[in-house]
């Protein structure tokens, strides 16, 4: 058994599986940014400079969805 400083048992699989809780929600935010940015364009980017920052964010938003994924499956 783990214990952390002050003797208490840790829990390590509970964190793990809330770090990747949250690697998914980060990575599903990040996809909604892709969709704003796609659609409105707020900066006034070419449409090619915008669709590359489109892409972008929405490679980031899928990587870290499968690594909170895989994470989480642990």
């Amino acid at each position: 058994m783990i214990l952390n400083m002050v003797g208490l048992p840790l829990n390590i699989g509970c964190h793990v599986y809330y770090i990747g809780k949250t690697l998914e929600l980060m990575g599903i935010a990040c996809l909604g940014a892709a969709l704003y940015l796609g659609l409105f364009n707020p900066y006034g980017y070419s449409e090619a400079k915008a669709m590359g920052v489109e892409m972008g964010f929405l490679a980031l938003g899928v990587i870290v969805f499968f690594v909170g994924r895989l994470i989480e499956k642990q």
